[in-house]
């Protein structure tokens, strides 16, 4: 392996043991003629309870050019991508699912798309081997990310991309905004692109995720708004939510307030504001409208006076060390003990002798 490989791969991985050994050997297989002795495998558990985190503390020993970085607990994929980031060094930077439904035999075609000049290639699962609930789930999430973020993509969700490295040096992923990772960097001016990509039968267990994420995907649409739009401006997103109901608030206590006043001139027109319930529901639409509009302001000055810290603890990062790297420390050492003045007892030690 050189000091600085070309080709990263990062896979992050929850209780996938059964399918790890195997993954890793046919990505070394693919990557070694696509870029010989200049490849390295970041895997990254995220706090697995099956032993895949013994597994890839023994595949990192073992063999060269393979890093795991063991996360302390279950932060979720977002978490766990930006911990493999972190750790790459290559100039292209390729991640993949750890559960074999992604085929490294498609890893040539992602770098050859990168080389023709994009930043950002997204693998388009045309023929998904799922449930039918997770394919017509898949076509509508896709399809609503399609119009919010204005990307083009079939497939969003996919976890086979390729980037090059200054797409992920500053990118600050939580939650589970791994989905609109594309979205966000064409916000940033990446290139992308989208190729299809083979994918196969899930081989073992079944999916780490549930019905949650289809809830999940409802308020991640928000969020991707938040960062992309208006991640300058989170006033203006705020406002936008709040206009509503300030706008029908003034409305009902505007109808309210001009039949109070007509009724103040002659009683048997208009009626008293006060034996009115629509006071309750007019008050209460525009204190919420109010209240989104503090909260933007709010957001405003975090973003201006504060730097949130990572979402992600690592417990260890377990590497096979070169020799070539041991054998530099040890001359280190050896140099740094020889240029070490002796002490005064074994100089005057030495006087006499002679």
């Amino acid at each position: 392996m050189s000091d600085t490989p070309r080709l990263s791969l990062v896979i992050p991985a929850y209780n996938e043991l059964q399918s790890l050994a195997t993954l890793v050997d046919e990505i070394a297989a693919v990557a070694e003629p696509l870029a010989p002795a200049a490849w390295e495998i970041i895997l990254v558990d995220d706090g697995s309870t099956d032993g895949t985190t013994a597994l890839m503390a023994r595949l990192a020993r073992e063999r060269p050019g393979v890093k795991a970085v063991l996360l302390r607990r279950n932060f979720g994929k977002s978490a766990a991508l930006m911990a493999g980031f972190r750790e790459a060094r290559g100039e292209i930077l390729i991640t993949m699912d750890a559960d074999l439904q992604d085929d490294p035999k498609e890893i040539p075609a992602f770098v050859e798309k990168i080389e023709e000049g994009f930043d950002v290639v997204c693998g388009w699962k045309r023929k998904r081997h799922d449930t039918l609930e997770r394919r017509l789930a898949s076509r509508v999430f896709n399809g609503v990310v399609r119009k919010v973020s204005g990307v083009p993509l079939h497939d969003s969700n996919c976890g086979f991309k390729a980037y090059r490295r200054w797409c992920v040096e500053n990118l600050e992923l939580r939650g589970n905004q791994h989905r609109f990772v594309a979205a966000v960097l064409s916000w940033r001016g990446a290139r992308i692109a989208e190729i299809p990509v083979v994918h196969h039968e899930r081989r073992y267990g079944p999916s780490k995720y549930g019905v949650a994420r289809y809830f999940h995907g409802a308020f991640d649409l928000l969020t991707l708004l938040l960062l992309t739009k208006f991640s300058q401006n989170p006033l203006y997103f705020f406002a936008l939510v709040g206009l509503p109901f300030v706008v029908l608030g003034g409305i009902i206590g505007g109808y309210l307030l001009t039949n109070h006043i007509v009724h103040l001139f002659d009683e048997a027109l208009g009626f008293p504001l006060t034996t009115r319930p629509l006071l309750i529901v007019a008050v209460f639409l525009l204190l919420t409208g109010l209240l989104m509009f503090l909260i933007g302001l709010i957001a405003e000055l975090v973003l201006r006076s504060a730097t949130l810290g990572r979402g992600y603890w690592v417990r260890e990062v377990v590497a096979r060390q070169r020799p070539a790297v041991a054998d530099e420390a040890a001359a280190s050492a050896h140099a740094a003990e020889t240029a070490r003045p002796k002490s005064p007892d074994r100089t005057r030690q030495s006087f006499t002798e002679r």
